[in-house]
């Protein structure tokens, strides 16, 4: 989350989203919303009006958090897209420098024990110093000089503290040049990192965005269709109910089936389920213990999503209606399902069952036979042939194959 929380009708939130290399300091940083803080704040809407880099005035960086006398300051550039005519700001690649590290780099570009040196932001205080390298004070010559610094103002102050073989204005000067050099290698060392880092920081960026939008869009399109299938489950189970208690009972079962299929599919990520599992997972509970009642046979045949919580939903339906009425409610009773392939686009499954009570032609349509007939045909598009013979009921659908792909995020012009 980011923090601090920016207030409302703030023009700019920038909170920190990729740092490298993801160390336990950095990652303390992560989502820090930078424009919250006046001096970062200053430095970036700089970087914006000139379009080039900008060093910041002292800051106290965020992952220095256990040591609350380091001072750093960082370097912003803004980075611009193109947007219908304009430009428009995208957001920032910035890096933090450590001043007293900074300071240490350019004391190695010129090794010398008797120059003392301390780095001010913008002018002369203790409040505003940056880093010093000196023992206790400044002793021996000192000059003073007032460099740019990533278009920001740093005051530089230098001393010799004894005579050698050069003079203490020719070490000064030396000094002078070696950090003016630092100066420049940082930040042309930054500009081109950053301007490779940034092209991968935009793509990064926008894939996140790409692939957040395309999650939200597939996941609205299944809990819709989820929530139809439970919507329409529901209002049969409703008309059809002789009680509260039995419109509880059945509408949980059948919502259970439903789940039962979208486990099996959030196992492939939502590319297929094979329909061996479909049915070995509806009927699972009377499995248990039993599965000489049972038989199956058939070709591996991998489904749809659409289509095997269509036909999860039968078989549950079927398997209810078995064990209460038909050859489940028997110890003697059997069950056989085979299914064949009969195009390359469509398999036809069968269920037969034997060994149950003698089997009598319903009355009046009950829910089951209302859902498989109707709803699971509209969804498999085809015509469902369902049979009470005597000895046992008898029902054969017709399921689509679809090829066979890797589960792919619907575009945005898709349902």
């Amino acid at each position: 989350m980011v923090h601090p929380r920016p207030q409302p009708g703030r023009e700019y939130a920038t909170p920190i989203v990729f740092l490298e290399p993801m160390t336990r300091g950095n990652r303390s940083a992560i989502a820090f919303d930078m424009f919250s803080d006046p001096v970062r704040r200053a430095a970036m809407e700089k970087a914006i009006k000139l379009g080039k880099p900008v060093a910041s005035g002292k800051v106290h960086l965020v992952q220095d958090k256990g040591d609350p006398d380091a001072a750093g300051f960082l370097i912003y550039m803004p980075v611009v897209i193109k947007q219908g005519r304009g430009r428009a700001v995208k957001g920032f690649v910035y890096s933090p420098f450590r001043a007293d590290t900074f300071l240490s780099s350019a004391s190695e570009l010129y090794r010398n024990d008797r120059i003392e040196v301390v780095i001010y932001d913008d002018h002369v205080s203790p409040e505003t110093m940056l880093a010093d390298r000196r023992a206790e004070g400044m002793s021996g010559p000192t000059m003073e000089r007032r460099i740019d610094v990533g278009s920001h103002s740093w005051v530089v102050q230098v001393s010799d503290k004894q005579a050698g073989l050069l003079s203490p204005l020719s070490r000064i000067t030396l000094f002078f040049g070696a950090l003016a050099s630092l100066m420049v290698m940082a930040i042309g060392r930054f500009i081109t990192k950053r301007a490779a880092e940034d092209r991968r920081v935009l793509e990064w960026l926008t894939s996140q965005a790409s692939i957040r939008d395309s999650l939200t869009r597939e996941l609205n399109h299944r809990v819709k269709n989820t929530l139809a299938n439970v919507l329409s489950i529901a209002a049969l189970t409703r008309r059809r109910s002789s009680d509260i208690d039995d419109f509880t009972e059945s509408l949980t079962a059948r919502i259970r089936a439903l789940s039962a299929t979208h486990d099996l599919l959030s196992r492939s990520d939502w590319s297929n389920a094979a329909l061996e599992d479909i049915v070995r997972s509806e009927l699972a509970p009377y499995m248990e213990g039993h599965e000489s009642h049972f038989e199956m046979a058939g070709p591996d045949i991998k489904l749809a999503p659409n289509d095997a919580m269509s036909l999860g939903l039968a078989i549950h339906e079927l398997a209810t209606n078995a064990a209460k009425y038909g050859a489940l409610s028997t110890s003697e009773g059997r069950i056989h399902i085979d299914w064949k392939l009969i195009s390359p686009e469509l398999v036809e499954l069968f269920w037969r069952e034997e060994g149950g009570p003698p089997v009598e032609e319903p009355n009046k349509r009950g829910f089951g036979r209302d859902l498989i007939e109707k709803i699971v045909a509209h969804e498999l598009k085809s015509e469902v042939d369902l049979q009470f013979n005597p000895g046992g009921v008898e029902c054969t659908l017709k399921v689509p194959v679809r090829a066979s792909r890797e589960f792919a995020l619907r575009s945005q012009h898709q349902g």
